[in-house]
């Protein structure tokens, strides 16, 4: 069962169980019991809110799934539809929601946002987290201005806030989303005069931290084009 649909077209997403290797302290949504095992696949798991069943329990648990602790910026996939002519996701604005686009620079912090791109994909809905140094901030870009409006996270330094904030500007985009920063690596003062910090290098507190960008405030950000001119010193001249 791809979806659900309520009396009043409210469309939900089911769970999406798997059987087995669920962690060892997992106690079953239901009953509140150990559940799972090490030595085969028992009981099961839900891919998105990570809720943990007996097999005899599972009739008896809610059908919907309330997609985990970060729903409010996890993209469901019952808001994205068919590939588009523009070879972007076709999507529709979901209900209770503020989508959260992540950008992740997989190169920054010696290569520690490989492990940071992993963390994302695993709590948020994959097709919502970019790494930057395979598509660049255009496709995701285009992917959420279906969404009015929405969150931008950049993990990485200020060189590639820099490069999201210029595309914005390029898309024309700067109305619709709200840009935070998850410092990684060096080079990191937009981030320490917004409050983030000079850098984060554990993403064990991705949770944790989506939750402060949930109910950060807003402050508005000035960009400025700065243009240099050389001019030839004609010879004889004083300096």
């Amino acid at each position: 069962k791809d979806i659900i649909e309520d009396k009043d077209g409210t469309i939900s997403m089911p769970h999406q169980w798997m059987e087995g290797n669920l962690p060892v302290s997992a106690k079953c949504a239901v009953c509140d019991k150990t559940c799972g095992s090490v030595l085969r696949l028992q009981d099961w798991r839900c891919l998105w809110c990570r809720a943990t069943v007996h097999t005899a329990c599972r009739p008896n648990h809610p059908e919907v799934c309330p997609l985990g602790p970060s729903r409010v910026s996890v993209v469901p996939p019952t808001a994205l539809h068919s590939i588009g002519t523009d070879e972007a996701w076709e999507a529709i604005r979901p209900q209770d929601c503020s989508p959260l686009l992540v950008f992740v620079n997989s190169k920054s912090g010696d290569n520690q946002g490989v492990k940071f791109l992993r963390r994302f994909k695993q709590l948020l809905n994959p097709a919502q987290v970019f790494d930057l140094m395979e598509t660049g901030p255009s496709l995701g870009l285009r992917l959420f201005r279906h969404f009015d409006p929405f969150r931008i996270l950049v993990c990485s330094g200020d060189g590639s806030v820099g490069w999201v904030l210029s595309e914005i500007d390029r898309l024309h985009m700067q109305t619709q989303c709200q840009v935070g920063v998850l410092p990684l690596g060096t080079g990191n003062d937009l981030a320490r005069v917004l409050g983030w910090g000079a850098s984060c290098d554990d993403d064990t507190h991705i949770p944790q931290l989506l939750d402060r960008y949930e109910k950060a405030s807003t402050k508005i950000l000035d960009r400025w084009s700065i243009m240099t001119f050389e001019r030839s010193i004609p010879m004889g001249s004083s300096t």
